[in-house]
């Protein structure tokens, strides 16, 4: 799976800040490669492993809005991966409750996205957005979105 791009009109509009979409579109590239590395085994390829790996070392070592914000993003980037690894233990629970909300929990990384705004355009743009795309990326119901 591959990050969808659809939320990036509205995210520079309210942010105008092109180092931060770098950092958010590398950032949710790599959630999705490594989701796809643990649930397709074998999925991975050598280049394309490296190439991804390079590609977010480079951002978090360079890119100027990450580096002026990293203490705020990081932590957030931590409690993302762990609600993820919960997330896939809720999806093979016996608990109905679990299993439907290990869907809620595992997109606990849009919360990172949803920070970038919030630092580039304040309150009343994180708001906007979030109004916008909360559900941008509802990948296991079909087309029940609306």
């Amino acid at each position: 799976m591959s990050f969808n791009e659809e939320i990036k009109e509205e995210f520079l509009e309210l942010t105008k800040n092109a180092d931060a979409w770098e950092f958010v579109r590398v950032f949710c590239e790599r959630c999705h490669y490594l989701d796809d590395l643990i649930d397709e085994p074998g999925a991975a390829v050598d280049g394309q492993l490296i190439k991804r790996e390079l590609e977010w070392l480079l951002t978090i070592s360079t890119n100027p809005f990450y580096l002026k914000h990293s203490s705020s993003i990081l932590p957030v980037i931590f409690m993302g991966h762990n609600a993820w690894l919960d997330s896939n233990a809720w999806a093979k629970s016996d608990s109905e409750v679990k299993r439907v909300h290990s869907d809620v929990i595992k997109s606990h990384y849009h919360e990172v996205v949803f920070l970038v705004v919030y630092l580039c355009a304040g309150w009343s743009g994180l708001r906007a957005f979030t109004n916008i795309h909360r559900e941008y990326q509802i990948d296991n119901y079909g087309t029940l979105r609306k």
